[in-house]
Order: C-alpha cells, then sequence, then structure tokens
C-alpha cells in the first residue's frame, strides 16, 4: 500500500515515529502567500506580466488556471487557460479608480501612489482573451473618474 499526500505519518500522530518538526522557511512563505492573497492588488487572468511590472509588485498566483486547456486547439478566437494572477504592490498604496466600457472592452484604472509620485495603470479586459496591464500617463485615466476624489464637490 503507498502512501499518499493525505496519508502522513509524519506527524508521528498514532505511532511510535518521531514527530517531524515543520521547518521555518516553509512556515514563513505560507504566511507571505496568506498576505499577498488578503492584500489589496490588481487581479488578472494572464499567465505572466513584463519584468518593469515585476519590479513594481509582487505576483501573486491565485487560481488554478480558467479557460481552454484542449491541446487539439489552435486558440484564434479565445486564449489559452491562464491562473488568475493578483499584482500586489512592493511599496505605496493601490488605489482602485474605477472602470469604462467601451464596444466589449472593458478599462480598470488604478494608481499606485509613491514617495516620489503616481503611477497609473490600465488594465484591458475583453471576452475570451487574456486581460492586458498598462503602466499608462495620467492623461489616459478618464477625467470623470478622477473628479469623483476631489474632496467637498
Amino acid at each position: 500500500m503507498s502512501k499518499t499526500p493525505n496519508s502522513s505519518s509524519a506527524s508521528g500522530a498514532g505511532s511510535g515515529r518521531k514527530t517531524l518538526s515543520v521547518p521555518q522557511d516553509f512556515v514563513q512563505r505560507v504566511k507571505q502567500a496568506v498576505e499577498r492573497l488578503k492584500a489589496e492588488g490588481i487581479e488578472l487572468w494572464r499567465p505572466s506580466v513584463s519584468e518593469e511590472l515585476q519590479e513594481l509588485f509582487y505576483v501573486a498566483i491565485v487560481s488554478d488556471s480558467e479557460g481552454c486547456t484542449n491541446a487539439q486547439c489552435n486558440h484564434n478566437s479565445h486564449d489559452p487557460a491562464s491562473p488568475i494572477i493578483k499584482l500586489v504592490p512592493k511599496s505605496g498604496k493601490l488605489v482602485y479608480l474605477g472602470n469604462v466600457e467601451y464596444g466589449g472592452q472593458t478599462f480598470y484604472y488604478y494608481a499606485l501612489f509613491q514617495n516620489n509620485g503616481t503611477l497609473y495603470f490600465e488594465v484591458v479586459s475583453e471576452p475570451f482573451r487574456w486581460q492586458r496591464i498598462y503602466q499608462v500617463e495620467s492623461f489616459v485615466v478618464p477625467d470623470f473618474l478622477l473628479a469623483k476624489f476631489a474632496k467637498g464637490e
């Protein structure tokens, strides 16, 4: 009879074996994963992001792959399966500004407040295609999304 991952004799429960302690590096990584899943971030359906974005954000995989997994499919009308990832800022505060729909696409806007200024991001979502993310200039963000942050108006 073979051992399965769920039948853990390493715990020592019910046996004369010595209890195996969990290494601290594993405990720390689990803690880090939980923190990233709870943190504010930008969730995207896509397999990865650019190196430039990886310098600004931690990339956490937050779900299993979703989408077409047919090996015979050439994915002409859609992208292949991908996990949902979350971009969690390494520093600063991320603020969701809002979204706009244009012709079957939805554009989501975010601001990342940092000590030396603000970075803006646009996420483009369209049916059956991986979401795309771009760092954009502030003028790309629609004025009506920013105006709602005005105080006393």
